[in-house]
């Protein structure tokens, strides 16, 4: 019997795992995000565009923020500016967390065809699992791994090859989902197939070298992922 997610089991080649960024993907929670870091920006008297912003889209809060308190020259550490940003994420994610359009129900149809689920997301882990506690999937996922668990950002390959290893998969065998220019070039470094997701939240991406750019979740069946 086919896979209908991949290629037949004979052809060695079986997609065994999916690998879902999460702000953008998993949730709608980039617009969040970008709101947050304009306000935390502004408190150091800075008023930042979306679109300078959403070029960080995919990285970590260490290497935009370090990026920023050098180019603003800001009399502040990451520590403190991330507490900061934080303090008004949690405030605002709180009352406007939705997830993405139709993607629970992909990940319930994953699940059902036994293919394993990772999250590999640049935001923290507090932030992973309120998100995926509050939308009540987090025991859908086999492997979380965030922002603490990585020494380089995307569009280093390290969160991916990470999340194979958790899973227990090689890299050839898994398929990522991404919104983000970072994100999709971390995953092909990684070795991997990517779905590109555009996701108007998440600013003006690149996705052109994912393998399949989708727009909607809804009603994506898994050979049509592929």
């Amino acid at each position: 019997m086919r896979n209908r997610f991949g290629p037949s089991r004979e052809s060695g080649n079986l997609i065994r795992a999916v690998i879902f960024d999460m702000d953008g993907v998993i949730a709608e929670t980039e617009h969040i995000h970008i709101e947050a870091e304009k306000q935390t920006m502004l408190g150091y008297g800075v008023k930042i565009s979306p679109e300078e912003l959403h070029r960080y889209t995919g990285t970590t809060a260490k290497f935009m923020f370090d990026n920023l308190i050098k180019k603003y020259k800001l009399n502040t550490t990451f520590e403190k500016i991330f507490l900061e940003k934080e303090k008004i994420l949690f405030r605002l994610i709180r009352n406007d967390l939705q997830p993405t359009k139709g993607v629970i129900e992909l990940l319930w149809m994953l699940k059902r065809e036994n293919i394993k689920l990772a999250i590999a997301s640049s935001s923290h882990r507090r932030l992973i699992r309120y998100v995926l506690e509050e939308l009540n999937i987090l025991d859908l996922f086999d492997s979380i791994v965030g922002a603490e668990d990585i020494s380089r950002s995307k569009p280093n390959p390290e969160i991916f090859l990470k999340s194979a290893r958790n899973l227990g998969v090689n890299a050839g065998e898994c398929l990522v989902v991404e919104d983000s220019t970072l994100g999709v070039a971390a995953a092909k470094i990684a070795g991997m197939k990517v779905v590109g997701y555009r996701n108007p939240n998440s600013g003006d991406q690149d996705l052109s070298k994912a393998d399949v750019v989708i727009d909607d979740f809804s009603g994506v069946s898994l050979r049509g992922l592929l």
